[in-house]
Parts: C-alpha cells; sequence; structure tokens
C-alpha cells in the first residue's frame, strides 16, 4: 500500500502533520512517500492507494494550487477511480473554482472540482467547535480559519452538523465530498480525535485496521463526544 502525504513542510498547521503521524502508526506496514513542494508528486506517474494533504497559509495555499494545477486531469482520474484522498483545514479550498482573497483584493482560480467560492478575510477569523454526523458515524473536530465557502454543498457535503457550523455561518452542511475525496475544515487533528473515522477512511482503501492506540484514542473521543454534546459548550465565535 502506498500513502502520499503532500508538502507536509508547509501544509501541517494547526497540528495537522499529526494525521500523516497517526495513518503512519495505523498502517506500519504501508510505504509512506512525503513530497515536497518542489518535487513532482509522486501520483503524477505512479499508482497511489491514499493522499493527504493538511492545513497551510494563504500564501502556501496559492502556491499549491499553482503546483497542483497542471495535474488537474489526473487527479480527476485519482477521484473518479475511488482514491482516498483527505485534506484538512484550508487545504480542501484548493478543489473550489475560486478563491477571494478579500483583504489583498485579489482572486485566483481553484482547481474546480467543486462548484462552490471561497472568500478568506485576515480581519475575520473564526475559531468554533463542530459535533457531525456521516451516516452512522459521529466525528468531532476543532476549526480555525480565516476563509468559508459559499454555494450549494448539499450534495456533496461531508458531515451534516448537529452543533457548529457549516461551510459558512449560514450553513449546517460540513466540508465537502465527492467519491472519496473528502475536504473537510477541522482540525485538531481530525484522524487522532476520531479514531473510527479513522478506520473507515482507511478502509476506502481496501485495508480492514485497527486505529493506532485504539483504547486510548477511543476513549478520549467519547469523552469529546459528551462534552460537545454538552449544551453549555460554545460551538463558534470570532476572534
Amino acid at each position: 500500500m502506498v500513502v502520499e502525504i503532500l508538502f507536509s513542510e508547509i501544509c501541517g498547521l494547526y497540528g495537522d502533520s499529526q494525521n500523516a503521524r497517526y495513518l503512519q502508526a495505523t498502517l506500519p506496514d504501508a510505504q509512506f512517500i512525503y513530497t515536497a513542494l518542489t518535487d513532482t508528486p509522486y501520483f503524477v506517474d505512479n499508482v497511489v492507494d491514499m493522499l493527504y494533504i493538511g492545513s497551510m497559509s494563504e500564501s502556501v495555499q496559492r502556491r499549491v494550487i499553482k503546483k497542483l494545477l497542471p495535474y488537474k486531469d489526473r487527479l480527476n482520474q485519482l477521484i473518479d477511480a475511488g482514491t482516498p484522498i483527505l485534506a484538512t483545514g484550508n487545504a480542501g479550498e484548493i478543489f473550489a473554482q475560486t478563491i477571494d482573497y478579500v483583504t489583498e483584493e485579489t482572486q485566483i482560480e481553484g482547481l474546480g472540482i467543486f462548484d462552490l467560492t471561497v472568500k478568506t478575510n485576515l480581519f475575520d477569523r473564526y475559531n468554533g467547535k463542530v459535533l457531525g454526523q456521516m451516516g452512522e458515524l459521529t466525528i468531532v473536530g476543532f476549526r480555525s480559519q480565516f476563509s468559508f465557502l459559499y454555494g450549494d454543498n448539499s450534495h456533496c457535503y461531508f458531515l451534516e452538523c448537529i452543533r457548529g457550523d457549516g461551510i459558512n455561518r449560514g450553513s449546517k452542511f460540513e466540508g465537502m465530498r465527492k467519491n472519496n475525496l473528502i475536504c473537510t475544515q477541522l482540525i485538531g487533528p481530525i484522524l487522532p480525535l476520531n479514531p473510527l473515522f479513522t478506520e473507515y477512511f482507511v478502509a476506502l482503501a481496501g485495508i480492514q485496521a485497527t486505529a493506532a492506540h485504539r483504547e486510548a484514542a477511543m476513549e478520549a473521543y467519547e469523552q469529546r463526544v459528551k462534552e460537545f454534546q454538552d449544551e453549555k459548550v460554545v460551538f463558534g465565535h470570532n476572534k
């Protein structure tokens, strides 16, 4: 099994680098390829079983889009083939149609996988939590962001929020999904926080694996679900 981690040297903010480490601990026999931004992505000319990319700064986001645009057709092939791809934090925004950097008064094109637009305002920071449902699976996570997505993701969302906001303050649908491409603005990092989701995501690649440190991870997960269900817990605010 081959797992490619994209641009981890610059795409690991908010603890998202731990997602890759948790995957590696869960899949100790897999081959992990860490691709730097200066490298040609391994997936371009080779078979991969899974891709991951984490949170990044706004300036890095533009560089990542520029890097991946020439390989858009190959990414679409992987998506259509059902390759599991996870993008966390603002990494999923690169798959939108456009990103409007309001503060800098500039707009760029994204990879255009989802018919959504992004607005990024560095004077409008949002911190929050999410308690969401993906089918029968309950997922918890945190958010810290300057950006929101706009458009209709009711047909392609990742989570339906029980508590917390979706792709924007008026939405209850969090993230985007196409086949096994999953984009979520949740950070925290999401995989260690949600061992059941980790097992689900790995299973998308046809691998039945037990999440690393499962007993301790499940204990923490169950405690956090209970906490997030408490009506006294505040779920979103501006800073």
